[in-house]
């Protein structure tokens, strides 16, 4: 049966959409197009969204991730993260998750939940990264940048991305260290040395490659910033990491492909953090200039 198109679904009922839908989520075939499903996402009012609601409590599984799958999407997503009903479906799938002991529906709380940009959700979805099933630790792993304050990450957050960054799931432990190192960047940079020298050694020839570099890279940025001293307060027998706190930052700037300015922003932002303000003497310009050089040649593909 081919596919029905846009405008053959625009004239369907939502209650023929819903059993359509149904079907689509009990074959479970990941490569598979999901028009009806689609079609529902793009309906984001009140009668979808109730019926979805509902079946959060259905008996069966299958029915439950129906009901999660059509509100992880449902309308399209703001600019803040939020969709039309994001209000009234976190606190939905946050009862969920906490009932809720089927994996398979698990994994999709994580996943809707992640859509939602639920930071309020955080403290359930970290624990999760300790989950028996190894489905529901690469979700948790691959969603918690979204529920985290990406300067000023949670210790109980770090606590299970760096779990993650263990995990027996070669997928898991590089999505996980993906985001300790390119995404995140208030993460404490000597809890990430240590476990980039941890995984230097990991059968994953990806992650191995990853913790190699990004060890490599703190080590670089830690020196030049001791070698610029922005805050005029290095002394290698005292204070030896002072600028720790910016490396992060400069680094997952630069690994978002930050070009000087952005890159200049950064160092701007970090130096007044620290230190009050930039000197006169300091050229962020220049010392951006330096680094986004760097980090280019050393990520240039041969």
């Amino acid at each position: 049966m081919d596919d029905p198109r846009p405008t053959e679904l625009e004239q369907l009922s939502i209650g023929h959409l819903m059993r359509m839908a149904g079907r689509e989520v009990e074959e479970d075939d990941a490569d598979a197009p999901v028009p009806f499903l689609v079609a529902l996402h793009q309906r984001p009012v009140r009668e979808v969204f109730e019926r979805a609601a509902a079946l959060l409590n259905d008996g069966d599984a299958t029915r439950r991730i129906l009901g999660v799958r059509i509100l992880r999407e449902l309308g399209e997503q703001q600019p803040d993260g939020c969709r039309p009903f994001t209000g009234e479906t976190i606190p939905l799938l946050r009862d969920r998750l906490r009932r809720e002991s089927e994996p398979d529906v698990l994994l999709w709380i994580v996943s809707a939940l992640g859509f939602h940009c639920a930071r309020e959700a955080l403290p359930e979805i970290a624990a999760l990264a300790w989950h028996q099933d190894a489905r529901v630790r690469f979700h948790v792993a691959a969603n918690l940048t979204r529920l985290v304050d990406l300067r000023a990450v949670d210790a109980a957050a770090a606590d299970a991305l760096i779990r993650l960054c263990h995990d027996d799931d070669a997928d898991t432990r590089y999505y996980a260290l993906y985001a300790a190192t390119r995404e995140i960047a208030g993460m404490n940079v000597e809890q990430v040395t240590t476990l980039t020298a941890e995984l230097m050694s990991d059968p994953d020839d990806q992650i191995s490659t990853m913790a190699v570099s990004h060890h490599q890279a703190i080590d670089t940025v830690r020196r030049y910033l001791n070698e610029q001293d922005p805050g005029r307060v290095f002394d290698p027998e005292i204070r030896a990491g002072e600028y720790d706190d910016m490396i992060g930052p400069i680094l997952v700037g630069l690994a978002c492909e930050g070009g000087v300015a952005e890159i200049r922003d950064v160092l701007t932002e970090e130096i007044s953090r620290g230190f009050g303000r930039v000197s006169p003497h300091v050229d962020t310009t220049t010392m951006a200039q330096r680094l986004v050089t760097w980090w280019r040649k050393e990520n240039t593909a041969s």
